[in-house]
């Protein structure tokens, strides 16, 4: 009796999850109780995860190709079926797996309820792999890596041009950033990466995360360099009050204690809130920091803030070198929806600003329906007035990233990649009390 591929089988059912839309984060935490539960080796491990990014990052590509070789209309309960043979082609197209077992040891996967799909699976495989050769013209064409909405939404939005550059970088591994609380130099040394700005360290083949040193110790955390960019623009912290608005997991929130802020930080889920707790609780920087659960669309602060940091919710598409998922498992509906609610978020932080302090809106959308729609539409009606971020502010960054006084990053931008990140920094006057 042949042995069973446990590595593949748990891909197949990772993969059929993803197709149902899924996040990755969720079928990671499934990966980890089944690794845990079937005593799995670090090799299979390390094997399981590679194969599903791998094939998840590379499905605008395999899905073009299944299409060229599938041509018959499928039943609506084919999902699982489509997830094998997705496997099966990243292994015959985007790993080193011979061709021989990238066909075997997928069609090995029909058992079952999609056994009877079986020989059509080897068929379509087998035929791919005779024309493997052939297929490198679609593996290269940059239209089909990314969906049709996205490719369609980032041409309008950033040219021809640039869209082809960030459907280049959704192949590549993201690299990490790394915001240490000081010591830059010492920790670009020990952690074998590269500084960027004054204190960032950006690190390549990280391994897990937890046994880099200083993890521990809380003396560092995970934060991309664009991501730090929001606190950035509230200048000089030191003392003040700031409000952060769906705070957790906390980069932003440990950026601003360690500068000195006094804050208080709240978001809508236990979950979240204890995520974010624990995060800020790992890095030592407790004093000065109250966590709450609240709905910002339902509370009442009596107090005001010298800063409002709402770092809104949203599609996450600027994320997609990290979350390869994300941009398959959003929609143009989730933009609009998202950017409905975002501008009455923003409409109702701003209620706990302090007169002429300052609201900072940021998301990690690269969707301008949730970014520059929202802030132009609030401008044009009088809702809002812009504080225009200047050049002298983010020296430390590409001076392209600002356009009419607002921050737009670019994951192409920056020495090898940031996230997408929208930010804009709104003024409190007296009259918009």
């Amino acid at each position: 009796m042949k042995k069973k591929d446990k590595s593949r089988i748990l891909i197949l059912k990772g993969l059929t999850l993803h197709l149902k839309g899924m996040p990755l984060k969720k079928i990671d935490n499934f990966y980890n109780l089944y690794f845990h539960e079937n005593s799995f080796r670090e090799v299979d491990i390390s094997f399981t995860n590679y194969l599903t990014n791998n094939t998840i990052r590379n499905r605008g590509i395999i899905e073009a190709i299944l299409k060229q070789y599938v041509k018959k209309k499928l039943p609506k309960n084919f999902i699982e079926v489509k997830a094998a043979i997705m496997l099966g082609i990243s292994q015959i197209l985007f790993s080193k797996t011979p061709l021989y077992a990238s066909v075997n040891s997928t069609v090995d996967l029909f058992e079952g309820k999609i056994k009877k799909w079986r020989n059509f699976a080897n068929a379509v495989l087998r035929n791919i792999c005779r024309d493997r050769e052939k297929l490198e013209k679609s593996k290269n064409d940059l239209r089909n890596i990314l969906p049709e909405w996205i490719y369609s939404d980032w041409n309008r939005q950033f040219g021809l041009k640039n869209t082809h550059k960030l459907a280049e970088l959704y192949k590549e591994e993201p690299s990490l950033d790394i915001r240490v609380k000081n010591n830059i130099n010492f920790w670009v040394k020990e952690l074998n990466g590269e500084k960027l700005g004054k204190n960032t360290v950006r690190i390549f083949n990280r391994g897990k995360i937890e046994n880099l040193k200083g993890y521990t110790k809380g003396l560092w955390w995970v934060q991309d360099i664009a991501s730090q960019i929001p606190v950035n623009l509230m200048g000089n912290i030191k003392n003040k009050t700031i409000l952060d608005l769906c705070a957790s997991p906390g980069g932003k929130t440990a950026q601003m204690l360690n500068e000195g802020a006094i804050v208080k930080a709240i978001d809508i889920s236990i979950q979240r809130v204890e995520k974010l707790k624990n995060n800020i609780n790992r890095v030592g920087l407790c004093k000065n920091f109250q966590a709450e659960v609240l709905d910002i669309m339902s509370i009442n602060l009596k107090a005001k803030f010298d800063v409002v940091l709402l770092d809104a919710p949203c599609t996450g598409t600027g994320t997609f070198r990290k979350n390869p998922d994300v941009l398959w498992i959003k929609s143009k509906k989730d933009v609009i929806k998202n950017s409905i609610k975002q501008k009455k978020m923003l409409i109702k932080a701003l209620k706990f600003v302090k007169e002429n302090g300052i609201l900072i809106y940021s998301n990690c959308s690269l969707q301008f329906e949730e970014g520059e729609k929202i802030i132009n539409n609030l401008i044009k009606n009088k809702t809002i007035v812009l504080d225009k971020v200047l050049r002298n502010e983010i020296i430390d960054y590409p001076k392209e990233i600002i356009n009419k006084g607002l921050i737009r990053t670019l994951p192409y931008m920056y020495n090898g990649g940031m996230d997408g990140f929208f930010i804009a920094r709104i003024k409190k006057l007296k009259k918009y009390e």
